[in-house]
């Protein structure tokens, strides 16, 4: 079984779900994954793994790599330097035939599900949209590819994303390493997407409900973050299929599933490799981190799934209650900043 190792550093305190995404990381115990932290955090398995350092430690070690110094104030920062992960924690990288990294703003399904052996045995590179992304630890490639990519939104290079203040988005497609290893190796990159689907849910916060621009032909047609890239990023190209609506996250054990009505009616249960929440306020209401339900504004018990549960839990009064306290908020705040000017 290939080895595999995924890394997270993260500084500051940790999100309120974070219990839950720990737990869908100890249940996948064949793979290992790497905390990086400045936080007072104990391993709860064998394949979790914590290192104790600093933000600062952490710009120490890149800027030792890369020879000059580099913008490293604020943690979220870190996401440009994932391309070098493999250098600065080379102690823990070279012993595993994959490297990764993931946000913690995601919870996992069953993983060696979707990334099976036969794939890593054929691909070198696999996802690459920044939430969570593996790939082959000896690749004479790879040390080109990231030192001719770009950043995500201009056309930035390594040195000066390292030096700068933004996010670059460095990492992640439709530019960035990613985007750049698919342009001169689309052979040995495996993306996640099919015509149909991709193996993961990362629903978008401009929806109060569950709605993964991809995974909705509707909303996919008017896309641009997709329109405008599919003749560079041809595995970007959807057709209509099975479509979804009322959809909720299930969690039982290892596995994760979209749990949704189809077009003909009927209650379907479709395995995810995860679901990211990118800035979703999403609340804590169970205490069960293993088996529960995650609705889109929050984690609670189990229950029975019918089409009158979904429909309910899909579109729960609080998330409506929270929208329009939010827009009371925003407007008190603007009436009161007028009044001080």
């Amino acid at each position: 079984m290939n080895t595999i190792l995924i890394i997270l550093p993260y500084f500051g305190k940790f999100p309120e779900m974070f219990p839950f995404w720990l737990e869908s990381c100890r249940q996948n115990n064949t793979i290992d994954f790497l905390i990086v932290t400045d936080q007072d955090l104990e391993s709860p398995s064998s394949n979790i793994h914590i290192k104790q350092t600093t933000l600062q430690e952490i710009k120490q070690r890149i800027e030792k790599y890369v020879g000059f110094k580099v913008y490293l104030e604020k943690a979220y920062k870190l996401c440009d330097f994932r391309p070098i992960y493999p250098y600065i924690f080379s102690e823990y990288v070279s012993q595993y035939d994959f490297w990764g990294y993931c946000d913690c703003d995601l919870i996992f399904g069953n993983i060696r599900y979707f990334l099976t052996e036969e794939l890593l045995n054929r691909y070198d590179y696999l996802l690459g949209m920044g939430h969570f992304h593996i790939q082959r630890v000896n690749d004479s490639k790879y040390e080109k590819i990231w030192k001719t990519a770009r950043g995500l939104w201009r056309e930035i290079y390594w040195q000066e994303v390292f030096r700068s203040p933004q996010n670059e988005w460095f990492d992640e497609l439709p530019y960035g390493v990613a985007g750049r290893y698919y342009e001169m190796y689309p052979k040995n990159f495996w993306s996640g997407y099919m015509p149909e689907k991709r193996c993961f849910e990362s629903p978008s916060i401009s929806y109060i409900d569950f709605t993964d621009a991809y995974n909705h032909i509707d909303i996919y047609k008017n896309n641009m973050d997709y329109q405008r890239h599919i003749k560079r990023l041809p595995f970007w190209i959807r057709r209509p299929a099975e479509e979804l609506s009322n959809v909720i996250y299930k969690k039982e054990g290892k596995e994760l599933f979209a749990v949704g009505i189809n077009q003909n009616g009927y209650i379907i249960h479709r395995p995810i490799l995860y679901a990211h929440f990118y800035k979703r306020n999403i609340s804590t209401r169970t205490h069960n981190v293993s088996s529960y339900i995650i609705r889109p504004n929050a984690f609670v018990d189990n229950f029975p799934i019918s089409k009158i549960t979904l429909v309910y839990h899909s579109n729960h009064p609080s998330i409506y209650l929270r929208k329009y306290l939010q827009k009371i908020k925003n407007r008190l705040n603007r009436h009161f900043h007028l009044k001080i000017k």
